[in-house]
């Protein structure tokens, strides 16, 4: 994925976070010849280090794995167009604010039962938002037929790239005037993006005031 260096993000608990926040991700793979792509939730596994997912067992995406096969897992976030209108500075153009995590590893899938259902009781709970939340009945023989109906695997963070696009070759000045216009619009993800710009501002303030000065450097 193109990646700036302006635009980098390496801060494992912010990418971790901005996954967690925009789940639904997009999975690609090549079968020699064509690309497959299927969008479906995941979530990170206990160690960190993994993605699980899931698709239906009908798709034929992953019929072509073979062990250790290399996936791409795309996930994207809060985003928005940003017009020149929107700035103080006199001179700008159109562009887009966005977030964008591509991850690339290696794929295997999951085959256990036991393994299965712990996956599906995580993902259940991650998105359950009711005090009252829904619970996979394990006793109930219904739902334990259906698990022949999807395939879930593990994708390796082997590589992890993350591109949040906030502004942040322009001024503060401009950048407060983006955040506000954007908060303006009404849009829940022009204020999305207007969240996460204002969160940047503000690490930025804060590794401003606990940088050394040049005086406390050693020599």
């Amino acid at each position: 994925m193109y990646t700036p260096p302006k635009f980098r993000v390496e801060d494992p608990e912010q990418i971790r976070s901005c996954i967690e926040e925009n789940s639904f991700g997009l999975l690609l793979s090549l079968d020699g010849v064509d690309i497959h792509d299927t969008h479906t939730p995941f979530v990170h596994a206990d160690d960190g280090r993994h993605l699980l997912g899931h698709i239906a067992r009908a798709n034929p995406q992953w019929k072509s794995w073979k062990g250790g096969t290399t996936v791409k897992v795309i996930f994207t976030g809060p985003h928005s167009y940003i017009s020149p209108r929107f700035y103080v500075s006199e001179f700008a153009v159109p562009t887009w604010n966005y977030t964008a995590i591509s991850i690339t590893g290696h794929v295997t899938l999951i085959e256990d039962e036991s393994k299965v259902l712990q996956f599906l009781d995580r993902l259940i709970a991650d998105n359950e938002s009711s005090d009252e939340p829904w619970i996979l009945d394990r006793t109930d023989e219904r739902y334990i037929a259906l698990l022949s109906g999807i395939v879930v695997f593990s994708v390796s963070m082997d590589t992890v790239e993350a591109s949040f696009k906030m502004n942040q070759n322009k001024s503060e000045e401009d950048q407060r005037k983006v955040i506000a216009s954007l908060t303006a619009t009404g849009c829940p993800f022009d204020r999305d993006v207007a969240r996460v710009m204002s969160k940047n501002i503000t690490v930025a303030e804060q590794d401003e005031t606990q940088q050394p000065k040049s005086s406390q450097w050693p020599r």
